[in-house]
């Protein structure tokens, strides 16, 4: 007749099928499970075997000589099989139908006979016909409890996936905040898949061996995300170091070093496969903080170097030495991240305004001698070239000597009404 069984305690027929008592073919029910799945409720028939309807056909299914039918309600899923049928080989025949598969469930129970009747998602119905009367309400509300517990779970899951996808092709394409925002939402939809599965205390480790995949998974795409944002914000800090944008360098430096060290934790916690290149890759980026912090103050020190070696008066590298001084001494005082002395480079600048002063006035006097060369060779177009250079020299310390006050304009005014004119 069948009924109800223990999966425990399904024995095992022979190989050769010849046991008289089996229930399938070489093998217990449980040789099915793996992992944690495990029955909730074991149903059998003697020899109805399973109906399925697909579309106007009805095939039957029915076991062989001295074997049955069981259908196994697990924690994962509905399992139906049918011992010895294959009429070649006497082997089992079975369907497995997951959760998220079963559009729904009915039973009847009767007098004379009950039945068990699930509805897959393709419209394929299988029906388990049982003798006598036998309750399986409970077997009914557990098959619907499990249905809406996996499909919630494999809801977020599918949803958490699409978020997932998109989490390295936004980092890829520069939009870290998109790519938070996606990473965000594939954490809470692990999270709420997490909570219903501990709803669902039958299915909780077969539930959460899924979710703890896509969790790995999304683990991965945060150290690669990390990486490679570090690498984006490295490439683009030296770009700023080599237009002497520090302050944007070293914030870019120091976010990258942030993102570096983000991915090295967690790829240390997950022993992932690149953590030592993720580790030289942070160190290299730890050394280029250290270096953008001095390197304003020692660009400025370079500038005053190429000043003092200058074999001419060459005034222009005074210029370009107070310009990078007076660039790094505003960096200093504004950000105190950098090192250096903004009140040493202060004094400097005076140092290099007064330099740059006589520098003109050499200029300015080798101009002149030139022009006055000119003039007694009858060169009056060369004189006056000379002469006009000369002037723009004395102008230019005279300008110097006001902005600075480091010295007196009006003896660059004096100076100018003696610079010669050309016969």
């Amino acid at each position: 007749m069948g009924g109800r069984l223990d999966a425990q305690q399904i024995p095992q027929s022979g190989a050769d099928g010849g046991s008289s008592d089996g229930y399938l073919r070489g093998k217990r029910l449980t040789d099915y499970f793996e992992g944690t799945e495990r029955p909730a409720f074991v149903l059998s028939n003697e020899s109805k075997g399973i109906e399925h309807e697909q579309g106007e056909e009805t095939t039957v299914v029915e076991p062989g000589s001295d074997y049955r039918a069981v259908a196994a309600i697990t924690n994962e899923r509905v399992l139906l099989a049918v011992g010895g049928n294959d009429e070649r080989t006497g082997l089992n025949r079975d369907v497995s139908l997951p959760y998220t598969e079963i559009r729904s469930v009915e039973t009847e129970t009767g007098l004379f006979k009950s039945r068990l009747t699930i509805t897959a998602r393709t419209s394929d119905t299988y029906h388990f016909p049982l003798g006598g009367r036998t309750d399986l309400a409970d077997v009914e509300a557990f098959v619907e409890r499990a249905i809406s517990h996996w499909v919630a779970v494999d809801r977020r899951l599918e949803k958490a996936r699409d978020h997932l996808s998109t989490i390295e092709s936004n980092i890829e394409a520069g939009d870290p905040k998109a790519a938070a925002d996606a990473y965000r939402r594939t954490r809470e939809l692990l999270d709420q898949a997490g909570e219903v599965a501990a709803a669902f205390e039958s299915g909780t480790d077969a539930m959460e061996r899924r979710i703890d995949q896509l969790d790995t998974r999304l683990t991965l795409t945060e150290i690669r995300g990390h990486r490679t944002r570090g690498r984006q914000l490295a490439d683009r800090a030296e770009d700023a170091r080599s237009e002497n944008d520090y302050r944007r360098a070293l914030e870019d430096y120091t976010t990258a070093k942030d993102q570096y060290e983000r991915a090295a934790d967690l790829a240390e916690d997950t022993e992932y496969h690149a953590v030592g290149e993720i580790r030289t890759e942070l160190a290299s980026i730890s050394t280029a903080v250290s270096e953008v912090r001095t390197e304003p103050y020692l660009r400025a020190a370079n500038a005053c170097v190429e000043a003092l070696q200058a074999e001419s008066p060459a005034p222009e590298r005074w210029a370009n030495a107070t310009a990078v001084c007076h660039e790094t001494y505003a960096l200093l005082r504004r950000d105190e991240r950098f090192d250096g002395d903004p009140d040493a480079l202060r004094f400097q600048i005076e140092w290099l305004v007064q330099n740059r002063m006589n520098a003109h006035e050499r200029a300015a006097e080798e101009a002149v001698a030139r022009g006055d060369d000119h003039r007694e060779n009858g060169d009056a177009a060369a004189a006056r070239e000379a002469y006009e250079t000369a002037r723009d020299h004395v102008e230019q310390a005279r300008d110097l000597a006001g902005e600075y006050r480091s010295g007196e304009p009006e003896r660059y005014e004096d100076a100018l009404e003696t610079i010669g004119e050309p016969c």
